[in-house]
């Protein structure tokens, strides 16, 4: 019997990712793509293992822009829960949105965003 045990849905929405290790003795800091986010957790793509239990600061990209003016970034924090050679996967303990520094607009962005936003919304 193949029993589902994840409590909360997950999201298959790709965003830019950067994070860093929590803990100031290591130097641990990367860039990938999230596969899928939940108002739990988020899987990311990269090319690092993490250990496991690893406190990180993980920020996405958010797709659409406060007020459609001011970008915004979905900054967690968490604990990796397992990892492989394709990416890890964070638990989140918390999240806050924070304004970023514009960028200049790119063509053809905004159709994704919207989309993509709408079904994060419902994951916060």
């Amino acid at each position: 019997m193949n029993l589902e045990r994840r409590q909360k849905t997950r999201y298959p929405i790709e965003l830019s990712v950067s994070y860093q290790s929590m803990d100031p003795r290591l130097t641990l800091t990367g860039e990938g793509r999230s596969r899928n986010v939940s108002s739990t957790g988020v899987l990311v793509s990269c090319g690092d293992q993490l250990p496991e239990g690893t406190a990180l600061r993980v920020t996405l990209e958010w797709p659409t822009l406060l007020n459609g003016v001011t970008p915004l970034q979905l900054v967690t924090f968490g604990k990796v829960t397992r990892s492989d050679d394709f990416g890890f996967a964070l638990q989140l303990d918390n999240y806050q949105f924070r304004t970023t520094k514009r960028k200049s607009e790119r063509a053809g962005e905004a159709p994704l965003a919207s989309a993509a936003a709408a079904a994060l919304r419902q994951a916060v």
